[in-house]
């Protein structure tokens, strides 16, 4: 069934001005985490109960399925496919708000420790990281503007430097709950995986099939298990074609055929019931490079107004081109904030972040990981605008979909829950 009232929620919440509100309780990705644990270790805490209106209170083991960009538009773009009539007609389907920004790397960080972006810290493909002086790429492990991955591991850096914190794996071993993650194996043993899935066993793969094969082995073991299987093509097909593509549209029903494909072989394999969650971070709404605005060629002067690196270089690009986020000298923010908004006008807006922390867009209080992680000054684009930083080979927007901010194909994302029985059948 649809949950009308998660639909209500989410949808009424909004900030002055019309941008959606995020939300971090309630109807809100950042009790997912909380959600997993309350059905595997009877913790208390998570969604509400109707988002898990069907599933067993106690399940022998969650499968947790991660589509990476696939939002609410395209749970209903995508509304006639089998697998999304099965999840309407015998389980439960609610929309959820992702958190602010609406990126992977915020929602990635807190599905694996359970912790919102407020106190990780990790909120955007780039950020400053206080420990290394510089600028980064955290899922990639990079200096920002980079093209690979685990470059400051190879500089010697210490990912739980970066990562320091307790995971959902750990906890959930505590009770007696084996963990795995399923990834890409281009990821999976990757400094960030390593870090944020301490107690979990890592399992690569190559092709959609041979993910949902190894979740399937790893749903006969006899002990309660926690397995999370993650998915970011359609996210990245998104990103250089579109959201609403011929291609992101192919893509898009792979993966929703090979989960109903392999219904059966989960549901036939299960050691006991199982709880299928299929999950999405954030959406993603259409822009066109060629008009993407680069701030710092507009008025190269902006640049001596931002705080510099250890090595020297100007805090910039942080965020991305959906939420650009500059780290302004103080005695320069006044004269930042008027300058960008005289060069974009109607094409976004330009805010202090302590306005966005104080109007809880980020989340609860933040603490010291946060403030110290986030530019003093952002700039939201309108929809289907991006503002970006320009530098050769480094710092250029050539995206056709993109996320970050606000708008609610960015940041509304479905939660569809069914139990799959031991008896050999799916529900």
């Amino acid at each position: 069934m649809l949950n009308a009232r998660s639909i209500e929620q989410v949808d009424a919440a909004r900030l002055p001005g019309g941008p959606a509100r995020p939300l971090y309780e309630g109807y809100a990705f950042a009790q997912i985490p909380a959600t997993v644990e309350r059905l595997l270790a009877g913790a208390p805490g998570g969604l509400p109960d109707a988002a898990l209106d069907g599933l067993p209170e106690r399940p022998h083991a969650v499968l947790l399925v991660l589509l990476d960009a696939f939002g609410w538009t395209f749970l209903e773009r995508h509304g006639e496919h089998p697998l999304v009539r099965r999840l309407v007609r015998r389980g439960t389907v609610s929309k959820l708000s992702s958190q602010f920004p609406s990126t992977t790397a915020a929602h990635v960080t807190t599905l694996h420790t359970g912790l919102p972006v407020t106190a990780t810290g990790i909120y955007e493909w780039f950020m400053f990281e206080p420990v290394l002086g510089e600028l980064i790429a955290p899922l990639l492990f990079s200096p920002a503007g980079d093209h690979g991955q685990d470059h400051l591991r190879a500089a010697s850096a210490d990912p739980l430097a970066v990562f320091p914190w307790e995971t959902l794996p750990q906890r959930l071993a505590a009770a007696g709950v084996a963990a795995h993650a399923v990834q890409p194996a281009h990821i999976t043993g990757s400094a960030y995986s390593s870090a944020v899935l301490r107690g979990a066993e890592q399992h690569g793969y190559h092709e959609i099939e041979e993910a949902f094969a190894i979740c399937a082995r790893l749903l006969r073991s006899p002990e309660p298990c926690y397995v999370f299987a993650y998915f970011p093509e359609f996210d990245a097909v998104a990103h250089e074609h579109g959201p609403l593509s011929i291609p992101a549209d192919l893509v898009a029903r792979a993966h929703l055929s090979a989960l109903e494909q392999a219904l059966p072989r989960l549901a036939a394999a299960a050691a006991g019931e199982t709880a299928l969650i299929l999950t999405a971070d954030h959406g993603q709404v259409t822009i066109d490079p060629g008009s993407t605005l680069y701030v710092n060629l507009v008025a190269p002067e902006l640049e001596s107004m931002l705080e510099r690196s250890a090595s020297g270089r100007p805090l910039a690009p942080a965020g991305s081109a959906r939420d650009l986020f500059l780290h302004v000298r103080p005695d320069h923010v006044g004269e930042a904030m008027s300058r960008l908004q005289r060069m974009l006008g109607d094409r976004a807006q330009v805010r202090l972040t302590d306005e966005l922390l104080g109007d809880g867009v980020f989340g609860p209080l933040p603490d010291d990981r946060l403030r110290a992680r986030v530019g003093n000054v952002v700039v939201l684009p309108a929809n289907g605008e991006s503002v970006w930083w320009y530098e050769a080979e480094r710092f250029v927007q050539r995206f056709r979909g993109h996320h970050g901010g606000l708008e609610p194909d960015e940041l509304h994302v479905p939660f569809a829950a069914l139990t799959l029985g031991s008896t050999g059948q799916p529900a």
